[in-house]
This record gives structure tokens, sequence and C-alpha cells, in this order.
């Protein structure tokens, strides 16, 4: 039986083999890429699926390597002499409407109905801008690039002050950077229009777009999805214009820059600077061809020091969604969520180049093993995952957040906020220079953070996580460049509780002078401005031992103030 089955299998190959030689000419005219299967039994896996023009898919396992491939992929094979079984495309049925056929569905209702159907690229880009006509004081659309071919990369920013950077968390969502991979695009699309036309009467939405900076990108490769022409979404393909596939063409944690050995993409440098000038907290990507979420790392085999907050998110959305599906959905590799290197290793992910380099977290959402969904089928996968969707963006409001500011200007600095013994692979977060703002996403427990700002002296907290709320920690940093200069204090200065108020014992005069108090796990208590020689304060100190600073214009102080 072995030995039948196994003659069988390669007789079949180069059969298939046979026929994709024969009629590869044409194929490659076409298409400009095929979707094959080859058996990875006995080769060296990694140097295939870094060839150019050589792309690893869904559905690869120890025994089979599925595999997009272009002219140059196809001339590896042939010269190295290994089969291949050309995958047949999934036959979708897809329904396209125009942008006028989109706007009569809508009835005199504010809200659009869920979309069943494709959009023209014309209609989608309309809707975009129709957003921002109709919503002025909560969206405005963003173009973050023009392609060569003319079409555009849009974002639609909501929020309800869309005029000044708030203190609150950026979020993105952004779907289908493999243009056929499409059952995301109208559900962001759906999810825009949720946001916005349900503002003010819905609880839960009306709190989100007061609390989080929302951007979300319905469709990141319009390249790939209308690669035919404007007006149908068949004949989407995978990579973009250039035949680049944009999920390995960022730069990789592990491999460094260019890891696809491919020039970056413009689709790829507009996503790059739109991360650098919104500084993107927490995110997620769209995909198809699997029913899973997928969460870093996808590059490394180490786990990021936040695995453990990333199972717990990745099940929420995953378990969430089966409380809204029908039964096996949403349930590939363990019931729904992979770690992306376990589930199989790329480099020059969007999700490890946003994890890493740019220091948010970024998951990846496989919502349809069917990539170009049916028509009929995309107000189900809505319904399915409406509900998580909503979920994961309020995760970003929980876990560890705050302002550092420069003690003795109250200007923001950007600090690298680390926990101690816990951080590893660039799992640390910076707070934003225009605002000092920090957001860092912790599981439950409880972690020592230090705060860390060139020229700044270090300052250490200890934090108490809890799951599904929110720790405040705002941190001052003082300059360390006065903290040498402490020789026009006598060495007999003192701090003394003095009933509601901190006496400074000193013979020195002291002009501007600025105290703050710190507790034994290095958290501020309060900082006040100093009159006289001393500060008020709401009531006595409790016993314990405090760290009390004073600063000056030139010089600081620091000394433990015990109270019994």
């Amino acid at each position: 039986m072995t030995v039948s089955y196994r003659y069988f299998t390669i007789s079949l190959l180069i059969s298939l083999f046979s026929i994709a030689i024969k009629g590869q000419s044409v194929l490659f005219e076409d298409t400009h890429g095929i979707e094959v299967s080859i058996h990875s039994h006995g080769l060296d896996v990694q140097t295939i699926i870094d060839q150019p023009g050589i792309t690893i898919d869904h559905g690869s396992n120890h025994h089979t390597l599925n595999l997009y491939i272009n002219k140059e992929g196809y001339q590896y094979l042939e010269t190295n002499k290994i089969p291949f079984i050309i995958r047949p495309k999934v036959q979708s049925k897809v329904l396209m409407k125009t942008y006028d056929e989109i706007v009569s569905l809508k009835s005199g209702h504010a809200c659009l109905p869920d979309l069943d159907y494709y959009p023209t690229y014309e209609a989608y880009e309309q809707l975009m801008y129709d957003f921002e006509a109709n919503y002025p004081d909560i969206c405005r659309i963003i173009n973050i690039g023009t392609l060569n071919s003319g079409r555009k990369l849009l974002v639609a920013h909501i929020s309800d002050n869309l005029e000044m950077i708030e203190d609150e968390p950026n979020f993105l969502y952004t779907s289908s950077m493999h243009g056929d991979e499409l059952a995301g695009f109208p559900m962001m699309i759906n999810l825009i229009d949720d946001l916005l036309c349900n503002y003010g009467s819905d609880e839960r939405l009306t709190n989100l777009v007061d609390n989080i900076n929302i951007f979300i990108n319905p469709l990141a490769n319009p390249n790939g999805t209308y690669r035919n022409d404007n007006s149908t979404v068949m004949g989407a393909r995978r990579e973009n214009g250039s035949f680049v596939d944009l999920n390995r063409n960022y730069p990789d944690a592990r491999e460094g820059d260019n890891p696809d050995g491919r020039p970056y993409q413009e689709e790829t440098m507009a996503f790059m600077q739109f991360s650098d000038d919104y500084n993107i907290n927490m995110s997620a990507n769209l995909h198809g061809g699997a029913e899973l979420v997928n969460y870093p790392w996808d590059t490394f085999s180490e786990r990021h020091a936040d695995d453990f907050w990333w199972i717990n998110v990745s099940r929420n959305y995953a378990d969430t969604v089966h409380h809204h599906s029908p039964s096996g959905y949403l349930t590939d590799e363990q019931n729904g969520i992979s770690n992306g290197f376990d589930w199989y290793q790329v480099s020059g992910s969007r999700q490890d180049h946003m994890t890493y380099f740019k220091r948010g977290r970024e998951f990846t959402l496989e919502l349809s093993d069917q990539k170009l969904l049916n028509s009929n089928l995309l107000q189900n996968y809505w319904a399915y995952n409406k509900d998580a969707l909503i979920n994961y963006l309020n995760e970003s409001l929980y876990g560890l957040k705050g302002r550092v500011i420069d003690c003795q200007t109250g200007l923001p600095i950007k600090a690298e906020i680390i926990i101690d013994g816990h951080d590893n692979n660039n799992s640390s977060v910076f707070s934003n220079a225009e605002n000092g703002m920090y957001f860092r996403y912790l599981d439950e427990g409880t972690y020592a953070v230090s705060y860390i700002s060139s020229g700044y002296d270090t300052l250490t907290n200890i934090a108490t996580i809890i799951d599904k709320s929110i720790e405040v920690i705002n941190v001052d940093l003082c300059p360390n460049d006065i903290s040498m200069a402490t020789d026009n204090f006598d060495e007999d200065t003192q701090f003394i509780q003095s009933g509601n108020k901190i006496l400074v014992k000193t013979s020195n005069t002291i002009e501007n002078g600025m105290v703050i108090i710190y507790d034994s796990n290095g958290q501020k208590i309060m900082k006040s401005l100093l009159i006289d020689k001393s500060i008020e304060i709401a009531q006595p100190l409790p016993i314990g031992i405090y760290n009390i600073q004073l600063y000056t214009k030139h010089h600081t102080l620091s000394k433990k103030l015990l109270i019994k």
C-alpha cells in the first residue's frame, strides 16, 4: 500500500509538472503568477522560500509547501528540477456595485446596509470621501499615498477631536494588503459606517470614538485587488502591481532591510511613514486564506515578552467570534489562535515590523478560508467578527498609560518605558515626544517600570495591572546635568513634616524651588513649588520612608524623610 501510494503521488507530481511546463508561457503572460504546491520531503525549504519570485502561502506544513510563483520563481523550480502541482483557483461568486447603486440602497437612512457586495474602485473611493463629508466633526480621510496607478491608500481618521493631539491611544485597522484576501475589505467599510452613523446614540461605539484615535484603512493593496480593472475584484491577486508580496516587504528584526530582496514598495513606504507620523500604539491587519488570530513573532522562535498578554487578547478575539458564529468557524491551529512562528516562519511581515520597529502591538486576523469570499457570505462574516473587532479596539484603553514630562519645564519628553527583568527584543515602548503620552499593554501582574531618557535621571515605579482595567502613572523626569551640582546646599539641610506642611531646614537662600515627593515604591505622591522654604500638603504623610527631591534652577538635592 505504501509503495503504491508513493508511486501514485510521484507519478501525479511528474504528470502535473509536465503540464505546467507545457503551458507556462501563456499561463504567466495572463496572470503574472500562479499558486502551486510542492512535496517538501528532502528539500531545503528555507532556501526555496527565500528565492525571488517565490512566496509561501497558508496551508503549508511539514510535508507540503503551498507557494506563489512568478516567472522568476518558476525558473528556479525548473532549474532545480523541483516538481510542483498547480493549485486550481477557487471560483468565487462576486457581486460588484457602482457608487450610484450603493447610494440607492440607503433609502434615506443615515447608515449603509451591511455590504453583501464589493464596490468598484471608484465607488470605494467616493464612499470614503462621503464619510468625511457626512460626518465632518468626527471623520477625516487621509490619503497616505497615491500610487503610480492613480489609486489611493485611504485611511479614515475617526475621533471626537480631529484637530488636537489627544491623550489617547492611536489605533489602526487595515485590510487586504494581500489583494485577493478580501473578506476584511467590506468589513472595514461596515465598521467605519457603524462608528460614524451610531455616534451619539450607541454608548459603546460613542465611547470608542471619544477615547481612541481610530484609523481604518479598508484596502491596503488596491493595485492587487483591482488588477484587471477598477470595475471588478475578479482576477484579484495577492501581490501588488509589481508582483511583490507586501507582507514580506518590511524591514525584518532578524534579517534586516529588504528581507525579500526587493526594494521597498510604494505601499510599504507609505505605511511606514504613516506609522511614524501617527505613532500607532495598537493595530491589526486583516487577511484571508485561513481562519485564526496570528500574533507575534513571525520571524523569531523566541516568544514575545508579552506572550501571555498576546495569548489572552487573541483568545478573547476568537472566543467572541465563536459566540457569534456557527461551529467550526475560526478554529484553525489552537482553536483559532497561533503564534506566528509556530504556524510558519515569515520574514518581513508587517505585524513584526509594527511590533518590533515601531514599538506598537499588532496581530494578524485571518478571516476566511476562501480568500475572495463569495458576496452572499460577506454579511455573515461581518456578523461573526463585529463584536470581536470592537472588543479589540477597546483593548487599547487597558493596561498601563501615563505622561512623561520634564520636572522643571513641564514639557513632554520622549522616554523609553522598560519593564525590568521582563522586556526583550524591543518589547519596551516609548512615550510620544509631542504630548509625552505612553501606552503599555500588559498581562495581569506587578511590574517594576523604569522610565529612561537621555539627559535625565531614570525613575522606577511599581505598576499593578488588572485585566480589563487601566493603571495610570504620570512621571516627572529631572535633568541629570543638575544632579551633580548639590554643593550650594548645606550638608545639614533637612526635610521635616510639620502638620500639613513639609519644611526645608537650611541656611541657604532658595529661589524658584520645586519639591517632588515619592513613596518607597517610587510612586510620585505630589509635586509643588516651594514657598518660604515650605510646601503645603493635603494631609500629614502616613508612617513610612519617602524620597524628597528639591530642585532649583541650577541645583538639586535628594533626601530621605522618615515619618514615624
